[in-house]
């Protein structure tokens, strides 16, 4: 097997990690009533099992990035992904909730240490030019892995390590790197107060606890900066290096990909709700709608690839608006009593919609990326993996607040077409920003002509 060649069966291997994780962030959603016949939970114990696997994923992310950085990638990876097996069997194998709210910890635990060496992967052993490919396919395989748990939930994965690792050539940043305990805890512990309530607030009426949760968390993380600023002076080896924000590209990214992001979960919860509550649809003829989507997503995933190094930031602003025009059709669909219950009126908005998807987001990493050094691909790629649960959480949040704000206390089918109307409204408001913002993106992508990570 040549070199290069073997890069790639080795990016399968990685991304194989990114499949699992973001397959298992949506399963459980449609498992949820399974799980109450079989062990009895009550609805807090439920919310546990769902959000305490994103609360530890999202967490540990950034921590995750740089145990890779120090520690050796491939190493973090097998390590993650070893466990991440073992906590989904455990799952499985779970007799009480408590056991299925640990191993849904642990799950998260471990993703979160497997999955941002992906990222890290990429950045270090593709030139800029593959990395094009080698991103779309990332983002392709984020997409993919939410639209599977839609369209196969119930199914568990179950990961065969024999064979695989050693098609990943380990890297590291560079000798003298130190981990950083202090700012494990303090990051870990803003990120923990950040997102609980954002997870639980909307279910528990938004209590006095959320925002203090809130304001606590806004107060640490600015500890936190100060002690990362000490750490960076003290011996040159903080666990997020604040240097990452200066290049214009990675901070105006993350920008770009917080509004972007925020409309993805909410919108398939939300759809998927109206769809079983508001039309009555059984789990199967619900997820089949979103077929064309699926396709419309791949489809594009796969163009992007050769589209983005040609039209820049423009690739990102073109599905930006193939995702509004698509959910502009779907709300004419949705506020038709004629339309609003055929299975044929629902492809064209959706496959326009997956199209606008799988342009933006396949890309949308490398423009973040574009400007970060090797050394610090573990401490960024947490970064950007964080954003993104960051986002989903907060976009079921905000959205799924308006949602049940619309849907009032009585609700009728036509009570779920004017939430439905009133959500997608504000996806329509996010993507807009996300257009909007791209323009302060490079207008092209830069083309590193040296070879990267020859030794990776």
């Amino acid at each position: 097997m040549s070199i290069n060649s073997r890069r790639w069966y080795a990016l399968a291997v990685v991304l194989a990690a990114v499949f699992l994780a973001a397959f298992d962030f949506n399963v459980v959603t449609i498992a949820i009533p399974s799980i109450q016949r079989g062990l009895g939970t009550s609805f807090g114990e439920i919310q546990l099992i769902v959000a305490g696997y994103a609360l530890s994923f999202a967490v540990l992310l950034i921590t995750g990035g740089r145990l890779g950085d120090l520690y050796g990638r491939r190493r973090m990876y097998v390590v993650g992904m070893t466990g991440f097996t073992i906590a989904s069997a455990l799952c499985g194998f779970a007799r009480s909730p408590t056991a299925l709210v640990g191993s849904r910890l642990l799950q998260g635990a471990c993703a979160a240490v497997m999955v941002p060496q992906a990222l890290s992967f990429i950045q270090v052993t593709f030139t800029r030019r593959e990395q094009s490919l080698a991103y779309a396919m990332y983002g392709m395989t984020i997409g993919f892995g939410m639209i599977a748990g839609q369209l196969l939930g119930g199914l568990l994965l179950s990961a065969d390590l024999l064979g695989l690792g050693w098609l990943v050539r380990e890297s590291r940043a560079r000798a003298g790197l130190k981990l950083d305990p202090g700012g494990v805890v303090l990051v870990s512990a803003a990120l923990a107060l950040l997102l609980y309530p954002l997870i639980r607030g909307e279910a528990a009426g938004w209590p006095t606890w959320t925002w203090l949760s809130l304001a606590g968390a806004a107060v640490l993380l600015l500890v936190f900066v100060r002690y990362e600023r000490w750490k960076t002076d003290r011996d040159g080896s903080p666990v997020l290096d604040l240097s990452l924000f200066r290049h214009r590209s990675f901070v105006v990214g993350l920008g770009v990909g917080l509004s972007f992001f925020s409309v993805l979960a909410p919108f398939l919860v939300l759809l998927t709700e109206y769809l079983q509550s508001g039309l009555d649809l059984t789990p199967r003829a619900a997820g089949l709608r979103f077929l064309p989507f699926a396709i419309g997503f791949l489809s594009a995933s796969f163009a992007s690839a050769r589209l983005a190094p040609r039209l820049g930031r423009a690739i990102l602003q073109l599905g930006a608006a193939l995702m509004v025009a698509g959910l502009l059709t779907l709300m004419a669909v949705v506020r038709s009593a004629a339309w609003d219950t055929s299975p044929l009126a629902y492809v064209l908005p959706l496959l326009v919609y997956g199209f606008g998807q799988g342009s933006l987001q396949a890309p949308l990493v490398n423009f973040i990326l574009v400007d970060v050094p090797p050394d610090e691909a573990g401490s960024a790629s947490g970064v950007v993996t964080m954003l993104q649960q960051l986002s989903f959480a907060l976009g079921v949040a905000v959205i799924g607040s308006v949602f049940l704000v619309a849907l009032g206390p009585n609700p009728g089918s036509t009570a779920y077409g004017r939430a439905l109307d009133h959500a997608l409204a504000w996806n329509i408001g996010l993507l807009t920003v996300t257009f909007v913002a791209a323009f302060a993106l490079p207008a092209r992508l830069r083309v590193r002509v040296k070879e990267a990570g020859a030794g990776a």
